[in-house]
């Protein structure tokens, strides 16, 4: 259960102490817990914070499966693609442009 979302200002100088505090903390989590301590928020919350701003996701690479359905996919369109430069290269041949010297 969530509770009232903090103001924009908190979420703002939670992730600028972090990425002040970084250069001199043995790792990213020990400046998310240090801040978390001394604001009195969940460590959790501003490591949240923090890699929203860092533009940081938790999206997952495709497992191997997901992979293959991919790569047949793109294969696919590679060879339609492929068919319609050999159809254009054809058709531009057959088709020479007048007073061009080729």
């Amino acid at each position: 259960m969530r509770g009232k979302p903090y103001p924009a200002e908190i979420r703002t100088r939670a992730v600028q102490m972090v990425i002040d505090r970084l250069p001199t903390a043995r790792s990213t989590w020990a400046a998310i817990e240090a801040v978390a301590a001394h604001l009195s928020l969940h460590p959790n919350t501003v490591r949240w914070w923090y890699r929203q701003a860092q533009g940081i996701t938790d999206e997952r690479p495709l497992m191997p499966s997901e992979q293959n359905g991919e790569i047949a996919r793109l294969r696919a369109e590679l060879v339609e693609a492929q068919r319609l430069i050999a159809d254009l290269v054809g058709s531009a041949q057959s088709h020479p442009r007048e007073g061009v010297i080729a």
